[in-house]
């Protein structure tokens, strides 16, 4: 068996973050639970085709990624809408996660070296309470803990997000908790089943819950009411 390495660790308020890597598989710990794994990133990838491809022919989208995690969904994001005018913010309040990913995960070069991309070091909700109907999408990924998602942060989402965009929530497994706080901040919801690995048996599934916030208006058609 090929040996396990810890490469790299921090202690912030939330509790103490760890990268781990085995046989070239890399894994973000927090306090010993996994939050992210080089494997297990095709559910990610697909959420990000998901929630994007609707705004493929959006002049200049918003796509606002909450946590880095190990770089998987944020790269995938920039493939979907490859267009120059797209900007991209990746909420990421733990810095040392940032510089982890620039220095182990080769594979998020691109990531780093487009100009379409910031990075914020606060969290997607304080984000998002300054962006009141400018955002087409927001992508967040729970899928080693559960999303407990305050009405009041599902309502900043909603204010957030232009009319027909999209908040793409994914999870270990289903949460029909979270479904209801969701429906009542005014979303509306469709859910699906993900393979977590894109290669693979593939039986291991996480689920995906789009919320929208109502339906997208092309410009055209919104200047003809007006």
């Amino acid at each position: 068996m090929k040996p396990l390495i810890r490469l790299e660790e921090c202690h912030t308020a939330d509790g103490m973050w760890e990268l781990w890597q085995r046989d070239g598989e890399l894994s973000l710990l927090l306090d010993g639970t996994p939050v992210a794994n080089t494997r297990s990133c095709g559910s990610e990838e697909e959420m990000s085709r998901l929630a994007l491809s609707p705004m493929v022919r959006v002049g200049k989208p918003l796509v606002i990624i909450a946590g880095l995690g190990l770089g998987c969904g944020a790269l995938s994001a920039l493939n979907v809408l490859p267009r120059m005018t797209a900007r991209f913010i990746i909420a990421e309040p733990v810095e040392q996660i940032i510089s982890w990913c620039r220095q182990h995960c080769d594979f998020t070069s691109s990531l780093w070296q487009d100009q379409r991309v910031r990075v914020e070091h606060e969290s997607a909700v304080d984000l998002c309470r300054a962006r009141k109907g400018s955002v087409h999408a927001i992508l967040l990924r729970h899928t080693h803990a559960r999303c407990r998602l305050a009405l009041q942060d599902a309502q900043t989402y909603f204010e957030a997000l232009k009319g027909g965009g999209l908040l793409a929530i994914l999870l270990a497994e289903p949460d029909t908790r979270l479904e209801g706080v969701l429906l009542r901040a005014g979303f509306d919801c469709s859910v699906s089943q993900l393979p977590a690995a894109a290669k693979g048996k593939r039986t291991l599934l996480h689920t995906l819950i789009l919320a929208r916030r109502g339906r997208y208006i092309p410009f055209a058609e919104r200047k003809q009411r007006s």
